[in-house]
């Protein structure tokens, strides 16, 4: 006749077996394609319309600049005159009727040709400096989303992992109980964990697969994986080197395009004052001349002049409009400095913060979790304490891995935001 174990939590050979049960799982290799940052930038600047339509606007732009350098086309005008409404005895189309052909041709004072090539080529640099702010900003989504992807990925790994580990419990308490080793409550309690846990790690991998899809998107890819690898590890947080201010000031791209439109807006008044000055059309050309007796049938010359006589409209308008929209110039530039400012001082907050709790609080938070769970684990083996007890140690120990992973995934992202800023992503 055999002999019972008498059962104690985790007292028994049993619990022996168990904790060979929890042993760490090897975290699952995820399938699809290998992904870099460097790769994911460059098929972004490939693929996404975004730097397409910023080319075509500086396309635009050029265009603009060359139709402002051209002078005015000369125009040639053919007319007769003294023709009868009705037959006439003895008209003579040649002899009796005045008919001109001239040219002319407009002539733009005041340098009006000079200027419009000046505003059109600020325009040209305002292009050329949105299409480089277009650019930074895709790799700033690319970037923030590459990292977003990684550490949902991670996230859900982790919980998945957890899983399968709280199945493999909950297997072998089901065996442990047909056995009549194990109380029912307890297996009831690990089956709670382990339907919770694949709650969870339903709901991460919802988030990892939205975190890949905007990834995808922001790289301008019709093609969305369901899962990558990404070979850009998380825990490298190397420092990075952050210019001066006035430095980020002088080559931020937001910076020189808002210089960029006050020269375009200086220019434009200078096109509109300008503008006030008459411009006139001069005319030469043939006329044969009815006459009169015997001096019918004449070839003449013709030449003239036309000149507007600036009394009502001297272009005051537009150039008090020009004038406006200088100053308002002056004031975007003033407003764009205070931002970037703001921006660089919010940044550089958010980074020091980010790198302090990975370098500073998470590490130490790791260990005691980690440590907390191998004392538990221990004293449930001796039957020092109870299920659970073990089950809350095993659930800190994941949490704290996630908290861990999402202040990796912040730091991240708080470093793209101060690259950005400091206009560091070209």
């Amino acid at each position: 006749m055999g002999m019972k174990i008498p059962l104690r939590f985790g007292a028994s050979i049993a619990t022996l077996m168990l904790l060979c049960t929890l042993a760490p799982i090897t975290p699952a290799q995820a399938d699809g394609p290998s992904l870099s940052l460097t790769q994911a930038l460059s098929i972004a600047r490939e693929r996404n319309p975004a730097i397409g339509i910023a080319r075509e606007k500086i396309s635009a732009a050029e265009g603009a600049r060359t139709q402002a350098g051209l002078i005015p086309n000369p125009s040639l005008t053919a007319t007769s005159e003294n023709q009868p409404y009705s037959g006439s005895p003895g008209f003579s189309f040649a002899n009796q009727t005045d008919d001109y052909i001239y040219a002319s041709q407009t002539i733009e004072l005041g340098g009006k040709r000079k200027r419009r090539t000046a505003a059109a080529e600020a325009g040209v640099q305002a292009a050329a400096q949105e299409a480089q702010i277009a650019a930074r900003q895709l790799a700033a989504r690319v970037a923030s989303a590459y990292w977003a992807a990684n550490g949902a990925g991670r996230i859900r790994d982790l919980y998945n992992d957890e899983a399968r580990m709280l199945d493999r419990m909950v297997a072998y308490d089901q065996a442990r109980v047909k056995e009549g080793a194990a109380a029912e409550a307890d297996l009831l309690r690990i089956q709670l964990e382990a339907d919770r846990m694949r709650a969870s790690a339903n709901l991460a991998g919802a988030e990892a697969q939205r975190a890949l899809v905007a990834l995808y998107r922001e790289m301008g890819s019709t093609d969305f994986p369901q899962q990558v690898t990404f070979t850009d590890a998380m825990q490298a947080i190397d420092r990075l080197e952050v210019p001066a201010i006035d430095e980020v000031l002088l080559r931020r791209p937001e910076m020189l395009l808002a210089r960029a439109r006050l020269e375009q807006a200086r220019a434009n008044l200078s096109l509109e004052r300008a503008n006030a000055i008459p411009d006139p059309d001069l005319m030469f050309g043939y006329k044969r001349w009815s006459g009169y007796n015997q001096f019918t049938g004449l070839n003449t010359m013709f030449f003239g002049a036309k000149i507007p006589i600036p009394i009502f409209n001297r272009n005051q308008g537009k150039v008090s409009a020009a004038e406006a929209q200088l100053r308002s110039a002056e004031q975007s530039l003033k407003a764009e400095e205070i931002a970037v400012r703001a921006e660089v001082a919010s940044a550089l907050s958010d980074y020091s913060r980010s790198r302090e709790a990975l370098n500073q609080i998470m590490p130490v938070m790791s260990d005691r979790a980690d440590r907390n769970l191998d004392m538990t684990r221990e004293a449930y083996r001796i039957g020092g304490t109870n299920l659970v007890r073990y089950l809350d140690a095993e659930r800190m120990r994941i949490e704290t891995q996630v908290l861990y992973t999402k202040t990796l995934g912040q730091y991240h992202q708080s470093a793209v935001n101060l690259e950005y800023a400091t206009g560091m992503i070209q």
